[in-house]
């Protein structure tokens, strides 16, 4: 078990139950479509990652950030910028496994000096969380990653403690025993089989070897961001749970029910069935040779007693209602993961009421607006940490910087017929076309004058004599 590999190998007590560390296996596996019931009457059809991919979108489909602030705010908005460029799929990642760590460094130039500050976004079955506060805030942690060099599996042993206003900061590197086939899994057992030096792998040549230690800090130089859901698994563990842990159950009954729809087209595909004495085995179209003939016909020896020697196969198929079962086992799964109806399932069989309708978009918001916000707190934790290695390395002026995070409202808010209303309403004079230009390009008075064109006066000079 990885959690006490770890533990053995660092020396520290591991934050993680094998309860837990199942149930992450366990979401893993079912986002990468391959989850303990798949071939056991179950056709896998990537549920666990539609849901969190469809999440990832909901969330961030008007999502910017912009750190502010003299030469350290343009600093590191742009360091920020460049790292959240594929945010996308790190939330999916986040949503689909529970959580994930944003932990930010210095990577080292081709000169050996400080170079800018990148984001390591750990997913969280490569995080083990060692301490926690009363608030379940975690402290501190070890961070796993891998390097498959030759024979041999290389890991790196990240631990991160913050305790009162200092980080330690201590990186080790484990070689794994020779793997002896291409499936690295069979060598997990061996992990931290030898400590080796940092150096034998070159791009964690430059890491310390002695742990590091850095004071006056407010916070740990990385965030835990978990999925704003209760721990049904294991209330007490600090650690999130997936966006679909409560409809592990319906989604494997989903799948059974997706292959029993396939069952129901093969089992019941037109046959013939005819008498073996109706084909010449010298025909070049026999049933045996032609494997168009071979799904066709059906070919006895002795006949069904009905005096036939020919008898067509091809009953009524229940697509419709095995259809429908399954649709219904997607509206589950839509209610208990907490997306509106529709999400997932057919969108011609969802309510039909305004009121209705309104209710399911709001189930949808609730789930969106607090995945937004766990992850607003964290980019602001990740945000102070790039300011502290920012300070340390002397990569920027110091100075005061504010975080801006722009979600939108797109969950619970059709955007096309919001302007069509509003649009309406400065035509009847219920709204100013001032306040409909500042929701439009979502900015204030100030912004607004650099976006709408000057007014030319009357004695402005117009070229081409067009007065």
């Amino acid at each position: 078990m990885i959690p006490q590999s770890v533990k053995k190998a660092m020396k520290v007590d591991v934050a993680v139950s094998g309860t837990m560390d199942k149930a992450i296996e366990l979401w893993k596996d079912m986002y990468e479509n391959h989850p303990p019931w798949k071939g056991k009457h179950a056709i896998c059809t990537h549920i666990p990652a539609t849901i969190a991919e469809e999440m990832a979108r909901l969330v961030l489909t008007e999502f910017s950030i912009e750190v502010t602030g003299g030469a350290a705010g343009s600093y590191l908005n742009e360091q920020l910028q460049r790292e959240l460029t594929n945010i996308d799929l790190h939330v999916e990642d986040y949503c689909a496994k529970g959580g994930i760590v944003l932990k930010p460094y210095v990577s080292m130039g081709v000169d050996g000096q400080p170079g800018q500050i990148e984001v390591e976004f750990v997913s969280a079955d490569h995080f083990y969380p060692t301490a926690y506060n009363s608030k379940k805030e975690i402290t501190a942690g070890i961070f796993l990653e891998y390097k498959r060099m030759g024979d041999y599996l290389y890991t790196r042993a990240e631990y991160h403690q913050f305790s009162g206003t200092k980080v330690t900061i201590v990186n080790k590197a484990f070689r794994s025993k020779k793997i002896i086939s291409d499936d690295e899994s069979t060598v997990s057992d061996s992990l931290f089989n030898e400590e080796v030096s940092l150096s034998e792998v070159e791009e964690w040549a430059f890491l310390s070897e002695e742990p590091v230690e850095i004071n006056n800090v407010d916070k740990p130089l990385f965030v835990y961001i978990r999925v704003p859901k209760s721990n049904h698994i294991e209330p007490s563990s600090p650690l999130g749970v997936s966006i679909f842990s409560k409809a592990v159950k319906l989604i494997k009954m989903a799948d059974q029910q997706w292959d029993n729809i396939s069952w129901e087209y093969i089992a019941k595909e037109a046959k013939i069935d005819a008498s073996a004495d109706l084909f010449d085995d010298t025909d070049e179209h026999n049933a045996a040779k032609d494997p168009i003939y071979a799904r066709l016909f059906r070919q006895y020896v002795d006949m069904p007693q009905t005096g036939e020697q020919i008898k067509v196969y091809s009953p009524d198929i229940r697509d419709v209602s095995l259809f429908n079962g399954f649709n219904q086992y997607l509206r589950r799964i839509e209610w208990t993961v907490g997306f509106s109806y529709g999400t997932l399932s057919d969108p011609a069989s969802v309510e039909k009421t305004a009121t209705e309708i309104k209710a399911s978009q709001q189930r949808s918001y609730r789930t969106v607006s607090r995945i937004q916000q766990a992850w607003e707190d964290g980019l602001r934790h990740l945000a102070y940490s790039m300011s502290v290695l920012a300070k340390l390395y002397k990569l920027c002026p110091d100075g005061v910087t504010e975080v801006n995070c722009n979600w939108g409202d797109s969950v619970l808010e059709d955007t096309d017929k919001e302007f069509v209303r509003r649009f309406q309403m400065v035509g009847q004079g219920l709204l100013s076309k001032e306040a409909f230009d500042k929701w439009y390009f979502g900015c204030d008075d100030e912004a607004l004058e650099d976006i709408l064109p000057k007014t030319l006066e009357d004695d402005d000079d117009i070229p081409f004599n067009l007065k």
